[in-house]
């Protein structure tokens, strides 16, 4: 036995049961504020999760919302569309146009003439409708909404009416499914439900399992039929003005991470119940050690008492602790320096033991905060542009690279219409999960005052004041939007505290578009920006970039400079020939050639263009 042989009823005894139990309590008290503790965290995440799912989920509702309508006008202005209407044509005709115009995308497109007639339909296999969500308001008016198709599913309706002067001829309906696009938008998913308002839960895709979600908005481990643990997340389903039309329900298998959770637990139990043997053989160790000199004492007494005065103590130096007794009586010097030594030693361990179990949580918040970072990193990747071939009378690329795993910068490149173009470039204030958010609710709000006004100093005020009513955060941006016409080479523009643009001529001459300081978005609501403007002839180069760019630094601090920029974009463009994803990625190369491996200090947006037409 590790406690040893002691005398009943003796002192070392009950110096053992009572450091025993200290150390049995101190332990429990250890792992039950350990636990505490890690389940407030576990709290904290998860409302942090909640709070995220939610901003995502009314960004994707903004940016397809506008996609949708943009489709929608784009449709209900079609050349064929207005000839079927004014003299007839084809089902099979129309069906075409609407081919066209899904583009093999899971959506469904449909043609009503007004009141009730159907004249033509272009759906993916997955999506099913019904005439009934038609009502006359969506024909007669422009609105997008959300309802529940005839799958159970939600479904977005964007309703787009054709009209012949003041008079309502029909509609475009566009309906996609919302699964179409959560899927990508959330590709870690491993399940997706919902729930209508007084109705049953239907799961879309993914693993089935037993959710209850009348509970509220809170996150729950739950359990499928194969022994699989999810992550479940309950998220409001509305938009706009529309009243709340479910929940939606989040599923992620972390199955493997509850078994290193459950191990771990298991782990640091075992290992603090071997801690409390190993100290409590110690512990008898040293009161072994320690009561030598008062056993010996003790011992000398009784014999003294029997009449036994032949014995004494002998004097031993301090190597005696670890001596056998080499007599009936013994004795140790300097008793007081080596006695403190075991509890010590139990002090150590008790601190390891509470530093292992902090190591443990600190990897595990690491972990979970790596996770979410890795899955706000692929969704912002993913809302910045990918296809640049924009109009054939411009050749224009852009690319943001991020200083962290987010980034407050963005940009955007789309259409308005056949002849003119959006830009977009911004610079969000902070780094992290935040200003991302920001970004894309700022990005998205952008792209849908673009398309309702083609005046960007009007579109910036809209976006503006949208954000200004929703910036608990106070946050704010430096942007540049710009519309362009490149059949003429006219360049519209507003700038609000960024960076100005770069004009390379085809002559080569550099042309720095100034204007005057305006204040940044997010902060003044109301304002109105002025618009500037510049010609941009054939073979001319524009650059637009973030202040990551002039900013960037050598590992002494050396900073790039404006004029430095300057010299390698005209130096980049010197060729004519040269495509404008060439000029980017020499721009980039050149910034990490200046760094010299220097850590990247800020987030770093590029975009170049060349006319190709203009005036």
């Amino acid at each position: 036995m590790i406690l040893g042989r002691v005398g009943r009823g003796s002192l070392r005894q009950y110096i053992n049961i009572a450091v025993a139990f200290a150390l049995i309590s101190v332990s429990a008290v250890l792992l039950i504020s350990g636990e505490i503790r890690n389940n407030a965290r576990q709290q904290q995440t998860e409302a942090d999760i909640s709070t995220l799912h939610v901003g995502l989920l009314e960004t994707l509702l903004d940016l397809q919302a506008a996609q949708l309508r943009e489709l929608g006008r784009t449709v209900a202005s079609d050349r064929q569309i207005d000839i079927a209407f004014r003299n007839g044509i084809e089902q099979v005709a129309l069906e075409r146009v609407l081919d066209s115009a899904r583009d093999e995308r899971p959506i469904a497109l449909v043609l009503t003439k007004y009141p009730s007639t159907i004249l033509a339909s272009s759906a993916d296999g997955s999506v099913t409708y019904d005439y009934d969500q038609f009502s006359e308001e969506t024909i007669t008016n422009a609105t997008t909404q959300l309802v529940i198709g005839t799958d159970g599913a939600p479904t977005m309706l964007q309703s787009t009416p054709v009209r012949r002067g003041a008079q309502t001829e029909g509609a475009v309906h566009i309906l996609l499914p919302l699964n179409n696009v959560i899927d990508e938008f959330f590709p870690d998913l491993a399940g997706l439900a919902f729930k209508p308002m007084g109705g049953q839960l239907t799961f879309m895709f993914g693993d089935k399992v037993d959710v209850d979600i009348a509970s509220g908005d809170v996150i729950s481990i739950v359990s499928s039929e194969s022994g699989l643990r999810f992550e479940a997340t309950q998220v409001s389903l509305g938009f706009g003005e529309t009243v709340k039309l479910g929940d939606l329900v989040f599923l992620r298998e972390i199955t493997q991470a509850i078994q290193q959770e459950e191990f771990l637990t298991n782990f640091t139990i075992l290992a603090v119940c071997v801690v409390i043997v190993i100290s409590l053989g110690l512990l008898t160790r040293a009161l072994r050690i320690g009561f030598r000199p008062l056993e010996a004492v003790v011992r000398l007494l009784d014999a003294m008492s029997q009449g036994n005065n032949r014995l004494k103590l002998r004097r031993r130096d301090r190597s005696a602790l670890s001596m056998r007794h080499s007599g009936p009586v013994s004795g140790v010097d300097s008793f007081d320096d080596d006695v403190d030594v075991p509890y010590r030693e139990i002090g150590t361990i008790l601190t390891a033991v509470e530093s292992f179990r902090e190591s443990i949580d600190a990897q595990r918040a690491l972990l979970v905060v790596q996770e979410q970072l890795d899955n706000a990193k692929r969704i912002q990747q993913s809302l910045l542009p990918q296809q640049f071939d924009q109009h054939m009378g411009l050749d224009i690329f852009g690319r943001m690279r991020p200083a962290l795993e987010v980034a407050g910068d963005f940009f955007d490149i789309f259409r308005l219409d056949d002849s003119k173009l959006a830009i977009v470039i911004a610079d969000v204030s902070g780094k992290g999960i935040a200003p991302a958010l920001f970004a894309s609710q700022a990005s998205a709000h952008f792209r849908a005052q673009c398309h309702q006004v083609h005046d960007p100093s009007a579109a910036i005020e809209l976006a503006n004041n949208a954000l200004c009513e929703r910036n608990p955060e106070d946050m704010f941006l430096t942007c540049i939007l710009a519309v362009i016409t490149p059949e003429t080479g006219m360049v519209e523009f507003v700038n609000a505290g960024h960076c100005p643009p770069i004009v390379i001529r085809a002559n080569g001459d550099v042309d720095q578009i100034e204007t005057d300081p305006e204040p940044i978005v997010g902060v003044v609501p109301d304002f109105h920006w002025t618009r500037h403007e510049f010609q941009l002839q054939v073979g001319d180069r524009c650059l637009f970039y973030s202040d990551g760019f002039d900013e960037a630094q050598t590992s002494t601090g050396e900073m790039l400079g404006v004029h430095k920029v300057l010299e390698m974009f005209q130096s980049a463009s010197s060729s004519q020939t040269r495509k404008s994803e060439t000029i980017a990625a020499s721009l980039f190369q050149g910034i990490d050639e200046f760094s010299e491996g220097a850590p990247q200090a800020d987030d770093i947006t590029i975009i170049t263009l060349r006319s190709l037409a203009g005036a």
